[in-house]
């Protein structure tokens, strides 16, 4: 599979769902991985280890960037790894995973960047960023409120609606932005259904992903009986 680039590649650090070329090697959803053993193995993903290809490895030598278990998948610096999977078209599609990774300094202009849907930045002094896409291939970096952690990961939670092109960014189970949480738009509403997923990294370090998923099931922390949440210390109702 070849990976989508992000340009500039070095000074980027996201994660982002894109339209890829259909392939027939991509696997349908529901798919989970801890990036464990047997169908991992440590070392290079080479020509790929179950289906994830690019710069990256297996490893297990650095036990604090393992969430479970004994291994996580490592993006290297600069680095891009891609993963093929495919959805229904239109279906709600949840993307899952705990992230570790390096920050950037630099906003990219959306325009310069490859066909996608939801698409996430981690920024040195502004946090966490979510692109508020337009639609047409442009769109807003939007501040979640919530700041990178480099020394442990943070669970990012996509939620994809190919029917309305429109996606919710759960960070550690709690809706953003914080105290005003939204809904954000696609970048490319030509996209009609989850196609893979490609984590890139910057020149500042490598990143580190456990715990992956994408399906289409509501998380377990929106399955709450009539899903009372607390933010800011009031109670809204919301449901999904």
């Amino acid at each position: 599979m070849k990976a989508h680039h992000l340009s500039p590649k070095t000074q980027m650090a996201v994660i982002v769902m894109l339209l890829l070329p259909f392939l027939a090697s991509a696997q349908e959803i529901p798919y989970r991985t801890s990036f464990e053993a047997p169908v991992f193995t440590p070392g290079p993903l080479g020509a790929g280890k179950d289906g994830w290809v690019g710069e990256g490895a297996i490893q297990n030598a650095t036990p604090g960037a393992v969430r479970t278990g004994s291994q996580s998948l490592q993006v290297l610096e600069t680095g891009v790894v891609s993963r093929s999977l495919t959805s229904p078209a239109g279906k709600e599609v949840t993307i899952d995973g705990y992230y570790r990774g390096p920050t950037v300094n630099s906003k990219p202009n959306p325009l310069d960047m490859d066909l996608g849907s939801s698409l996430l930045l981690f920024h040195g002094t502004d946090g966490i960023l979510a692109l508020d896409g337009d639609g047409s291939g442009g769109g807003e970096w939007i501040s979640t409120g919530v700041m990178v952690s480099n020394s442990s990961f943070q669970r990012i939670t996509i939620r994809q609606n190919y029917t309305t092109h429109t996606w919710t960014l759960y960070i550690d189970g709690q809706q953003v932005p914080q105290g005003n949480p939204q809904t954000f738009g696609f970048k490319d509403n030509s996209i009609n259904q989850l196609s893979g997923i490609d984590i890139e990294t910057s020149n500042q370090g490598k990143g580190y992903l456990d715990d992956f998923s994408a399906t289409t099931s509501v998380p377990e922390f929106l399955q709450l009986p009539c899903s009372i949440f607390h933010w800011n210390g009031r109670k809204r109702l919301r449901w999904t």
